[in-house]
């Protein structure tokens, strides 16, 4: 919390219930509002989030009670919340857009509904605002600047949802509300995270997702179409290369179902689904520079790897689904060829003290990766810091997952698949890893975990392991003599 909305505080919770009381009794009439915040916003030289939020919120309802169209209003947001942050980072100015993703959202189902092809006022607007972060990403920032929490954020975003107020029985629903394209169970797992930095990654992933699923509105579907919205998702992909954003986007991925997959059909979301696996598979995310992973003890940057590979694991199992043996290839190859798995291998080495034994390792799968990383965890390193991640992980080892996007396509056995197999499983069954059943559904409770998949609730001591001297040394390198003659 900075210090300058921790001073406005009493007033914005004061100002927060005056209006809910005023529109609950059925007031149209939101000046006084906006004349005291608006004073605020123009004399503060950084006015806090919170304050330009429920400015621009009575002003959204102003606009919307005088009967103006919802796109013009949704236009006329975009240039108010530009116009307040003029003097803001650009963290803060894509922080700022979440309420006008909220609104775009609502307007866009309201097409799909009554089945109405989208305005192309409204196609240009998102495409204004990818534009738009664009140049807010421009000027690189520090990334180890303290992210304060926004404070009163679900009263926030009760003043622009207040004609929902009380219909949502829960803070998850809410926000699940307020942020529609990320799904409740992503929600979950984020709960401690309300930072400004972090809401901003919710926000490019949203646009992100929101924009990709607009280039399908009413169009032919065919090869040049697939081709050029690759190409574009891979392009700003570039662009958008933040770590909050990516990780937002690698854990909306490992959902079960894509929520913006509702605008679309059902062969249109298998093709959205075959994009998004090519564009955050195959480009290059160098970005996730190795000399910051060891910065700070619970590293954003290993985590990222770990989702990463987990999305890898996801693709190749999609692709074998639908039998596409070219992508199949090029998810595999993709996967070898990256720098992030030898980056975090590099990590592991320094952290478990077995460098000389990882010199140039050449990985074959994800699946290979994954399941090396929890003996490396019954050694005792600590390489999963989160629940629903190491959950997902060991999903990926112990549950063969046919049709997680498709369900009206049978798997089929694709040529070259036998090439595929992890060689781990020479020296490792599967049962080694998975020695209790595992769920299907990934929203299983905490207290349910499998016994040997149970998170450290606080940081625990690295354990250094000699490998030429531990009595373990098999079960340390699950990897077959020929395994290790290719790592060298």
């Amino acid at each position: 919390m900075c210090s300058s909305t921790k001073g406005f505080e009493p007033m914005l919770k004061e100002s927060i219930n005056h209006f809910l009381a005023s529109y609950q009794n059925g007031s149209c009439d939101f000046s006084v509002f906006e004349s005291i915040f608006f004073r605020l916003v123009q004399t503060m030289p950084d006015p806090p989030l919170e304050i330009t939020w429920f400015y621009s919120a009575v002003t959204f309802h102003s606009s919307k009670s005088a009967g103006f169209s919802e796109t013009t209003v949704a236009k006329d947001l975009f240039q108010l919340l530009i116009s307040c942050s003029g003097s803001c980072n650009g963290t803060k100015k894509i922080a700022l857009l979440a309420p006008l993703i909220y609104v775009l959202y609502d307007i866009v189902c309201e097409f799909s509904r009554n089945g109405l092809c989208l305005t192309s006022e409204i196609k240009e607007l998102v495409e204004k605002i990818v534009d738009y972060i664009c140049l807010c990403l421009v000027v690189p920032e520090n990334g180890n600047m303290i992210d304060d929490d926004i404070v009163c954020f679900e009263e926030l975003a009760g003043v622009w949802m207040v004609h929902l107020v009380g219909k949502c029985a829960k803070v998850e629903e809410n926000l699940g509300v307020f942020f529609p394209i990320v799904s409740v169970e992503v929600h979950k797992g984020q709960k401690s995270r309300r930072g400004i930095r972090d809401l901003a990654g919710i926000v490019m992933c949203e646009v992100f997702l929101l924009a990709l699923s607009l280039k399908f509105n009413m169009r032919f579907v065919n090869e040049d179409f697939q081709k050029n919205a690759r190409n574009w998702a891979i392009h700003t992909l570039k662009q958008f290369q933040n770590t909050e954003f990516l990780d937002m986007l690698l854990r909306i991925l490992l959902e079960k179902k894509l929520v913006v997959t509702a605008l679309l059909s059902s062969e249109d979301a298998v093709i959205l689904q075959k994009l998004l696996y090519d564009a955050v598979i195959l480009v290059d995310h160098s970005f996730l520079s190795s000399g910051r992973w060891f910065q700070i003890p619970e590293s954003s940057f290993r985590n990222l790897v770990l989702l990463w590979s987990l999305i890898a694991d996801n693709a190749i199992q999609f692709a074998r689904e639908i039998c596409d043996q070219d992508r199949l290839n090029a998810y595999a190859n993709a996967f070898s060829e990256s720098q992030l798995p030898s980056e975090l291998l590099k990590w592991v080495s320094v952290q478990a003290g077995i460098e000389e034994k990882l010199r140039n390792p050449k990985l074959m799968t994800p699946k290979a990766l994954i399941k090396w990383l929890f003996v490396l965890e019954d050694q005792g390193l600590w390489v999963f810091d989160h629940d629903k991640l190491k959950f997902d992980a060991k999903a990926a080892i112990c549950i063969s997952r046919p049709d997680c996007f498709l369900p009206e396509v049978q798997p089929r056995k694709c040529i070259g698949d036998e090439e595929m197999d992890d060689s781990m499983d020479k020296t490792f069954s599967n049962a080694y890893f998975c020695k209790d059943k595992l769920p299907v559904d990934g929203s299983r409770k905490r207290k349910d975990l499998v016994k040997d998949t149970d998170i450290r609730g606080t940081p625990v001591k690295l354990v250094k392991y000699n490998v030429h001297e531990s009595p373990n040394r098999e079960k340390f390198l699950p990897f077959s003599d020929e395994d290790m003659e290719v790592m060298g």
